[in-house]
């Protein structure tokens, strides 16, 4: 990059000469330039911000000045809002997506397999008689009187029920 700037036309470099010299009041030829450049206007904007004078701004220009930049900006921007169709369109067709899962899951399940009673052929007139008096084994009986027994009456026992549990 070298060094040297661009050359400036000399329409703009007339413009700049009589703006340096009073940027108040820099001639008909170089405000009508100006307002055509915008290079030239901004560099007659710098050099009134550096101008001292008792210029006063016009009455009530501040208090018109948020109206004019509201003026200048886009009246009503469009916002981007999600499209609530598009999303009620989504949400039926997920639902209706879980809901057919659900019942085409339930559909083709295998059946339960249930245990069922199965009938003797003559019902008996009362269950207590179909039934045995006692769910123990044959031999518990012989246990239960070992409280009562004498030392050497339950070992004889004992033994007895032993021989009988080893046959095969």
């Amino acid at each position: 990059m070298s060094g040297t700037f661009p050359p400036i036309p000399e329409a703009c470099a007339r413009a700049l000469a009589a703006i340096e010299a009073d940027p108040l009041d820099p001639g008909p030829e170089a405000e009508s330039h100006a307002r055509a450049c915008p290079a030239c206007f901004e560099a007659r904007v710098a050099w009134l911000a550096q101008e001292e004078t008792d210029v006063q701004a016009p009455a009530g220009y501040f208090d018109r000045l948020p109206d004019r930049v509201l003026s200048k900006l886009p009246a009503n921007p469009r916002r981007r809002q999600p499209h609530l169709a598009l999303w009620a369109l989504a949400a039926t067709v997920l639902l209706a997506v879980g809901v057919g899962a659900f019942w085409a899951g339930r559909a083709n399940r295998t059946p339960l397999v249930e245990a069922t009673l199965v009938q003797p052929a003559a019902e008996p007139a009362d269950l207590r008689d179909a039934l045995p008096d006692t769910p123990f084994q044959e031999g518990e009986e012989d246990y239960a009187r070992l409280p009562d027994l004498s030392p050497e009456q339950a070992h004889i026992l004992i033994q007895r029920v032993g021989a009988q549990t080893n046959r095969p």
